[in-house]
């Protein structure tokens, strides 16, 4: 049973553990009554999770039978902005590559793939895009952006990044050069054991080396208890969704509190 909120939504207070644009959307969408909300989606840490049913009566589950967030087109859009800069952070972290030097694989059809391709190419990477869907190849072609077949052999690369989007978990043993799993659920790649070279980095095969993927609530700095943006961007929808029972409501007025 989820509790009844401790004061009253949008009363003055700090935002609970960081949650700003979350507390910006139950002060203009105050709810009246606890409410539990699923998502297909992974689950907010336990410790953010409790705060947010303690600060709002709003309890959010993951639910493998409930809506994926990211089939919408506002959440879809943040959560990728959002995660290509968690995983992109975390790579060069973790392997201490000068990923503008080093060649790029991404693999995969959605969002999430498209934002870390393009931000990778920004910053001077040479990417390679690998997608099955014509329309994704045809917006690769447009961006200027070199693509093949979702299927392999693929060209070679020194780093291999798998969105989970529109292709089955990938054995990583089967890959060349430095991968990680830029989905939020593990659905990029399949897990492979192997030696720690490194904190975060393990050798699986000859020329092969995964790189931990950082969880979607996982901070840039490991001693913060700060959330990450996708966890401020999850609890506002769920709000906002709590409150307008429409949940394509909730994500165009996701876009529109971003945009404020």
């Amino acid at each position: 049973m989820t509790a009844v909120p401790s004061r009253a939504l949008g009363a003055p207070a700090a935002p609970p553990l960081g949650l700003r644009l979350a507390s910006v959307a139950a002060a203009a969408h105050p709810a009246s009554t606890p409410r539990t909300l699923g998502w297909r989606f992974p689950a907010l840490p336990p410790a953010l999770a409790e705060a947010v049913a303690a600060e709002w009566g709003l309890r959010i589950v993951e639910d493998a039978e409930a809506i994926d967030p990211r089939t919408l087109p506002a959440f879809a859009a943040l959560h990728a902005h959002a995660r290509s800069e968690q995983v992109v952070r975390a790579l060069a972290r973790r392997t201490n590559l000068v990923l503008p030097a080093a060649p790029a694989l991404v693999i995969g059809d959605g969002p999430v793939a498209e934002t870390i391709a393009t931000t990778l190419g920004r910053g001077g990477t040479r990417v390679v895009r690998a997608v099955g869907d014509a329309v994704v190849r045809l917006r690769a072609e447009l961006a200027g952006i070199r693509h093949v077949p979702a299927l392999p052999p693929w060209p070679p690369a020194d780093l291999v990044i798998a969105s989970g989007e529109g292709h089955p978990r990938l054995d990583p043993t089967t890959l060349s050069g430095v991968a990680i799993d830029a989905s939020p659920d593990g659905s990029g790649l399949q897990v492979a054991t192997g030696e720690s070279v490194r904190p975060g980095v393990r050798h699986i095969a000859a020329q092969t080396w995964v790189v931990e993927s950082p969880g979607p609530f996982e901070s840039g700095n490991a001693a913060s208890a700060h959330p990450t943006r996708i966890a401020d961007l999850l609890v506002t929808l769920s709000l906002l969704r709590a409150e307008s029972e429409n949940t394509a409501d909730a994500d165009a007025l996701l876009a529109g509190l971003v945009l404020a």
